[in-house]
């Protein structure tokens, strides 16, 4: 092999080493190993600048490389030492594309940095460049030290993930752009003095830019909005004003086929095993069969949701209010959703179950906000969490690859690698 090609295949400057082909040898482990010797073009003592130092001894390092064959690649490196007689100096003369003490090239510390932008654990990562965990790990807290958060859009998103790590609160808060679904930044807890703090440090310039704000029904937000984005407005999501009912919904079928069914009845059974028919749109399900082989029976899913209804009154009301409010989305101008959450808080209200009635003091406290996401904007579109969800489903998957994190400043930095300054640099090329 060409010492310069191969030199240069790995970004090594090829008068560093002595003008001579490489000499192969078969690792243990099946892997490669080049062997050179070091150039030494000056051997002046870094310390007194003496250029008359001498030879102390020679030494074997070995560096790992950014493999393209398949196999583990090294460098051993036959390397001069050299001591300075006036003042008893050691040193070795640096080999351009290797920083001192270290057991990988820069080149391979690029090849590796790029994997950080993808989803993968460390461990994939450092089996693939042949080493170890730590050095990965080590790297990209280099790499990652400084992770400046993104300027705040005029669309912001709120939302909250759970974390289990050394966080200082049970849930992080993941800030996004409604518009771009870029990650704004996280944040290590949702408790008000961290926000508080938080905020405090964003001038209010840039909280000014915000137009709208949109986030759950977490009284920590409102009150945020309320303090720094007094101006934009506010919008509950829609999944989670579906989900406060949903919930309710959920508790109401397990009292029904407890409290008001024989546990060997057909309704017995499909209330028990198929409580996510409950919670779906019945026009898009009723006609579909279902089949029961424990009781030899098949009728269409609107006959068996209604045989289940029957049995207790209250998850009749429930479920129809329910399929009332899956339908919001046939009210796009302000005086017509309100009057929809009108009709819904109403015939909460007047169900008489005190859960319900609980859902409906919730809407009724959020109300505005949640009129802000039903009514659709001048573009056309409602505003949501939507984004904010997809950017938890797909954290979830980076934090299931590496099965978890402990540290929150590591964790933080990989979402923002993958999914904000991953997307810049798609759209930079």
């Amino acid at each position: 092999m060409n010492y310069n090609t191969f030199l240069l295949r790995f970004g090594f400057n090829p008068a560093d080493f002595k003008n001579k082909e490489a000499t192969i040898v078969e690792g243990d482990d099946d892997s490669i190993i080049y062997e050179l010797e070091q150039e030494i073009h000056d051997r002046t003592c870094p310390n007194c600048f003496n250029p008359k130092t001498q030879v102390k001894d020679h030494d074997w390092v070995e560096i790992t490389l950014n493999t393209t064959i398949g196999k583990k690649e090294y460098l051993r490196i036959r390397k001069t030492r050299f001591k300075c007689p006036k003042c008893k100096t050691t040193f070795t003369p640096s080999i351009q594309g290797i920083e001192r003490y270290e057991k990988i090239s820069d080149i391979t510390k690029q090849s590796i940095i790029q994997e950080f932008y993808k989803i993968q654990s460390f461990k994939d990562i450092a089996d693939r460049y042949g080493v170890s965990v730590q050095t990965v790990i080590d790297l990209f807290d280099e790499y990652t030290k400084i992770m400046p958060r993104r300027p705040l859009p005029k669309y912001l998103c709120i939302d909250e993930k759970h974390f289990e790590g050394d966080a200082s609160g049970k849930y992080v808060v993941v800030l996004s752009d409604f518009f771009t679904g870029e990650v704004i930044d996280v944040l290590e807890n949702r408790q008000m003095p961290y926000l508080e703090r938080y905020f405090d440090s964003i001038s209010f310039y840039e909280r000014r830019n915000v137009k709208v704000f949109i986030s759950d029904m977490y009284d920590g937000y409102s009150s945020i909005k309320d303090r720094y984005f007094s101006n934009a407005l506010f919008v509950v999501d829609l999944f989670h004003v579906i989900k406060q009912l949903t919930e309710i919904v959920k508790k109401i079928r397990v009292i029904t086929y407890k409290q008001f069914l024989d546990a060997d009845s057909l309704e017995y059974h499909f209330l028990k095993t198929n409580w996510k028919i409950f919670l779906c749109d019945q026009y898009k399900i009723r006609k579909n069969l279902y089949h029961s082989s424990k009781f030899d029976i098949t009728i269409p899913y609107g006959e068996i949701i209604l045989r289940c209804l029957r049995k207790n009154q209250v998850f009749w009301d429930a479920y129809d209010i329910l399929q009332e409010l899956l339908h919001y989305d046939k009210y796009e101008s302000w005086n017509d959703a309100n009057k929809f959450m009108e009709r819904i808080i109403n015939k909460l209200v007047l169900s008489g179950d005190d859960m319900l009635i609980g859902v409906a003091m919730t809407y009724k406290k959020w109300k505005v906000g949640i009129l802000n996401g039903l009514a659709r904007n001048q573009t056309g579109r409602r505003y949501s969490n939507s984004v904010a969800e997809g950017n938890n489903s797909m954290i979830d998957k980076i934090i299931d690859v590496s099965n978890g994190y402990k540290k929150f400043k590591r964790f933080r930095a990989r979402i923002m690698l993958i999914m904000t300054y991953n997307n810049q640099n798609r759209e930079s090329k």
